[in-house]
């Protein structure tokens, strides 16, 4: 004779599943957690590039200036931060808060001249001889163009630099110079040259150019950018500093980090 199930044995099975009302509710609690921490992953996304961002400047400083204690002058071929069709522009992929290609966006480079020997001497007396152009033709944005031999300095080229006009170019300036204002110094200009891939660095001191993490390497240059000082008369240009290919400080890094 076959053995019905016990009653009791019944109920627990129908209270070993979930009801549709229970699903709905362990449903709606995920629901309102995913909505809790995904926008908190992006605050840990940024706090990991700020991180990345500023270890890798106080890094790039650093290799730049044991390549200069090591063999007495810095490494040659920085890319130049113009465009190779039209030497004189700065290059259009520079990440907009640079450039101010955007609405609302800080202009903190600009251009300038070498405007006589002594400005070239200052330059090449530490190494700073020639520069890789950039072409987004035949370019990924975080290189300078591919292929193409650099460019020799020469008096009457030009070079990128720290924009005295506007706030956030002064407040570049301002760090570098403390309580001038923003105003550098006379007898002095800067020089900002990426730290690309053929730099004679690479290969040497890095494996690789690192990218910079807080820009789109997809859309805008994303090197390092190093910022020199050399002289109108003739005395060894010296490295001030390394930015963020947005034209960040290490300081500003380190404040984003600890307010992402």
């Amino acid at each position: 004779m076959k053995q019905l199930p016990h009653p009791g044995a019944a109920r627990r099975a129908l209270q070993a599943g979930f009801t549709l009302v229970e699903l709905v509710v362990v449903m709606a609690v995920l629901v309102v957690l995913a909505g809790l921490i995904l926008p908190k992953l992006d605050t840990f996304k940024l706090k990991a590039n700020k991180a990345a961002a500023a270890s890798n400047i106080h890094g790039v400083a650093r290799y730049i200036t044991s390549f200069k204690a090591q063999k007495d002058v810095f490494p040659d071929e920085f890319d130049s931060l113009l465009d190779s069709g039209t030497p004189t522009n700065l290059y259009t992929s520079l990440d907009p808060q640079c450039t101010g290609s955007l609405p609302g966006n800080p202009t903190k480079l600009t251009t300038t001249t070498i405007v006589n020997a002594d400005e070239l001497r200052s330059l090449n007396r530490v190494g700073l001889v020639s520069l890789h152009h950039h072409d987004a033709a035949v370019e990924f944005k975080g290189n300078s163009a591919a292929g193409t031999a650099p460019s020799t300095l020469i008096v009457g080229d030009t070079i990128a630099t720290v924009n005295p006009i506007d706030p956030d170019g002064q407040a570049i300036i301002e760090h570098f110079y403390p309580g001038t204002g923003g105003a550098v110094p006379a007898g002095k200009k800067l020089a900002v040259f990426g730290v690309g891939p053929r730099n004679k660095m690479i290969n040497d001191i890095l494996h690789e150019a690192p990218f910079y993490a807080n820009t789109d390497q997809n859309a805008y240059y994303n090197r390092f950018l190093a910022v020199f000082e050399f002289s109108t008369g003739g005395s060894r240009a010296k490295l001030l500093g390394v930015l963020g290919s947005d034209g960040d400080l290490l300081s500003e890094e380190i404040v984003d980090y600890y307010e992402g």
